[in-house]
């Protein structure tokens, strides 16, 4: 992943610690593979592609009544919860994603930015970022990287944003200034805007909620920054297995006489007598002085030691789980296919459930609802929809921490005796408002039997 260096980031004014900067690095590198072993787990893609299928599963969002509200949700549902898969998923690698809303051909989209592309130079209350800049990179035809900075402040005056583009100089460091328009991805951007009337900045920030244990600043972690070192051991206890499988291939033990290394060679004095082996420690042969008077080979097959490893890494997985916030036994590792497979969650699993919850009602939500502000000040802006006050929401559905038919089961029974509403049941059990499941139900008897006499 393109970064900007460390000394290069802070002199112009990022709040980025020498601590910080290289756990962003080692997060990074455990999920894009970067330095990892030929045969990796992939332990950081698993558990993060976990974490935003719970996170993401049920995900509603909603702008209030009206056309205006209505243009706002099915711009939302058609070009924001796409993306929320795999923004969940990188904010859950390097601690947190923006997601910048921007219209093109009449519609609304978001832009994901990675946390390794987000730089602050001013925090707010509750952790929200109030001026500070993203960055973008782009190869030149001369063989060297461009890079765009945009930065953007919030201010009594509004939100201020200019973008100004730089060649790369040593990989990590700004050169001179180059025009936006040397690069045609970008030479439509204006070089300066003011957003007047604004009290945020123009995207959401999408975080995990969990303690800064780096460097103790108010920056993200990482959904595994306390794991790190589990999921190199486990990958370290993986390569082990795999080497141990391969060193213990079936091979025949023969006496060296034999066996004529030289073979090896080419060597134009090999006898008849003897036997050409590739490699006398590889996959053919293991040479031995052996008794003559027995046999002069024999068969080497040790046996692999499936169930040790099994449970050493067994053991290592509970201990990642619990860096991690899930439940014991979530994750399993089938030696035979090295899978990761996950179990099924319910509501029994307090620890998953736990930190499913802390990431979507305190790192998720706020910023979708800032994403939906931007929205509608787009929609505003660029005359997309009619005048109008949206409200926007951002709701979470459990439905897959819970045991569906034990639930249902509850529910009729409070609606048999008459505790809870009809219609509340099936607003609950189909996913729709409780005026449409009035609809969905039938007439009651004594409108049924006053028709009918109606009708005679």
């Amino acid at each position: 992943m393109k970064t900007l260096g460390r000394d290069q980031a802070r002199r112009l004014g990022a709040d980025l610690s020498t601590e910080l900067a290289q756990a962003v690095q080692d997060w990074d590198n455990l999920f894009y593979l970067i330095d990892q072993p030929k045969h990796s787990l992939k332990m950081a893609q698993s558990i993060t592609s976990y974490l935003a299928t719970l996170a993401t599963n049920e995900i509603a969002l909603d702008a209030g009544s009206g056309a205006r509200g209505e243009f706002i949700r099915t711009q939302a549902e058609a070009n924001l919860l796409p993306e929320l898969w795999q923004a969940v998923q990188l904010a859950g690698v390097g601690g947190m994603v923006c997601l910048k809303p921007y219209v093109s051909g009449g519609s609304i989209f978001c832009e994901v930015i990675p946390r390794s592309r987000i730089y602050v130079t001013r925090w707010g209350p509750k952790g929200r970022i109030l001026e500070g800049f993203f960055t973008d990179y782009e190869p030149l035809a001369s063989g060297h990287q461009a890079v765009r900075l945009e930065r953007f402040a919030l201010t009594a005056d509004g939100l201020q944003v200019t973008n100004k583009a730089y060649r790369l100089k040593n990989v990590d460091e700004l050169g001179g200034e180059m025009p936006l328009s040397a690069v045609a991805r970008w030479a439509d951007l204006e070089p300066e805007m003011l957003f007047t009337g604004v009290d945020r900045p123009y995207f959401g920030v999408l975080r995990m909620p969990f303690t800064n244990t780096v460097d103790a600043s108010r920056w993200p972690v990482s959904l595994y920054a306390n794991a790190v070192e589990s999921i190199r051991e486990l990958d370290r206890t993986w390569c082990d297995f795999l080497w141990e499988r391969d060193t213990g291939r079936r091979r025949m033990i023969v006496d060296y006489t034999a066996v004529d290394p030289k073979a090896n060679i080419g060597n134009a004095t090999k006898t008849a007598a003897t036997t050409p082996v590739k490699d006398v420690t590889g996959d053919y042969f293991l040479s031995l002085d052996m008794d003559r008077a027995e046999k002069p080979w024999d068969d080497y097959t040790p046996e692999l030691r499936v169930e040790q490893y099994q449970r050493m890494l067994d053991t290592q997985l509970r201990l990642l789980e619990v860096q991690a916030g899930f439940s014991p036994g979530t994750f399993q590792i089938d030696v035979k296919t090295g899978k990761v497979t996950a179990t099924q969650v319910i509501s029994e699993d307090k620890t998953t459930y736990n930190t499913v919850k802390a990431v979507q009602d305190r790192g998720l939500k706020d910023g979708l609802l800032d994403v939906l502000y931007w929205f509608d000040i787009y929609a505003s802006l660029y005359g997309l929809a009619p005048a109008g006050k949206a409200e926007p929401a951002a709701t979470f559905g459990d439905s897959i921490f819970e045991d569906t038919g034990v639930e249902f089961a509850r529910r009729k029974q409070l609606a048999d005796s008459n505790i809870l509403k009809p219609e509340l049941l099936l607003s609950w059990y189909f996913g729709v408002s409780e005026e449409e499941a009035t609809q969905m139900m039938p007439a009651k008897q004594e409108e049924l039997a006053f028709n009918a006499l109606g009708e005679e």
